[in-house]
């Protein structure tokens, strides 16, 4: 006899969970609610690492930028921050390295010297011949948004520029603990300055070769005796009169009528015998010479005939300290040919 399960008998419990974990509706919803938000984050999070390493690579490339052009006009102040381009007659002068450089660096060994530096951004460009206005003038290229500083070290053999930069980056909550708030980099440029280095090392080549075996040890120190009698007193200028005579006297020279053309006479205070004409000014003013004695002696040096070389001799009046000489006339003068003397 065999025995069925009645029909009208309710089923197990058991059977009817099982019936709810096979059933495969709405499976695809839930698998979606679970991985959709991890895509969505792993998207955010890689979109935002680019935009990091993209800022990261913007500053270094800055940087890098920045201290290049700094070390590339750092042998004239008057160069374009950018470009480079300058024009030939302006320049900071022979002696910048001595007085324009931080050459204090030199001695921080002895005495406690801070580099030179200055913040960024700044206010506005400088056309300074120093150390921090040739900084400033490369920062005023730099966009506003950008925050650091540049710094200047003079080790002698070594000259270098740096430049530090920062920008805040702002990242999403969940990514705060993995990116930084800033992105920042460092770039650091020598400065070279061929000319100088080719001109020092031919100075000193042709310098030892001229002066080895000249004088012996001995020799040196024998002439290295007290004076037998005083120094005869210097001459007092005092007038045009006798700044000419000290001249003649100076140069072993005489006072001289050139004829510059047909109408037009230049009196030289001293012609000396190489038919270099060297001119005494005592009070002058400027806008006189400029038109009227600077053109006659450019004549005479484009004619060459009766002078070889002209030099104007600027002395200081007796209640001043300096000789009262712009400096953009000095130059003109200087671009003529005409060789400038101050007497002080």
């Amino acid at each position: 006899m065999s025995s069925r399960w009645p029909m009208n008998r309710p089923k197990p419990r058991f059977a009817k969970s099982f019936k709810l974990f096979s059933e495969t509706k709405g499976s695809f919803t839930i698998e979606a609610s679970f991985v959709l938000p991890l895509i969505l984050l792993s998207t955010l999070s890689l979109l935002f690492l680019a935009l990091y390493v993209y800022q990261t690579s913007s500053a270094f490339q800055n940087a890098g930028i920045a201290a290049d052009r700094a070390a590339f006009i750092w042998d004239n102040s008057k160069k374009d921050a950018i470009t480079g381009d300058y024009s030939i007659d302006k320049d900071d002068g022979l002696y910048w390295r001595i007085h324009s450089d931080s050459m204090s660096d030199l001695f921080r060994f002895l005495i406690p010297n801070a580099a030179a530096q200055i913040s960024l951004p700044v206010s506005s460009s400088s056309n300074g011949t120093g150390p921090e206005g040739k900084m400033q003038k490369i920062g005023g290229t730099l966009s506003s948004g950008w925050s650091g500083r540049m710094r200047y070290v003079n080790s002698g053999f070594s000259r270098e520029v740096t430049v530090d930069l920062e920008k805040p980056f702002r990242s999403p909550t969940f990514m705060m603990s993995k990116l930084q708030k800033n992105v920042s980099s460092e770039a650091a440029a020598q400065v070279v300055d061929p000319v100088e280095s080719i001109r020092l090392i031919d100075l000193t080549r042709s310098f030892i070769q001229e002066i080895q075996g000249r004088i012996k040890p001995n020799a040196a120190l024998k002439t290295m005796v007290e004076p037998k009698s005083l120094p005869e007193p210097g001459a007092v200028i005092t007038n045009h009169e006798s700044a000419a005579n000290y001249l003649r006297t100076l140069v072993n020279g005489k006072e001289q009528a050139l004829k510059v053309n047909g109408s037009t006479t230049r009196i030289v205070d001293a012609l000396d015998a190489n038919k270099v004409a060297h001119q005494a000014y005592y009070s002058f003013n400027e806008s006189q010479l400029r038109k009227v004695q600077m053109p006659k002696d450019a004549e005479l040096l484009r004619d060459g005939s009766q002078v070889t070389g002209v030099v104007w001799h600027f002395f200081k009046l007796s209640k001043q300290d300096k000789v009262k000489l712009s400096n953009g006339f000095r130059q003109e003068l200087e671009r003529q040919g005409i060789v400038v003397v101050i007497h002080e």
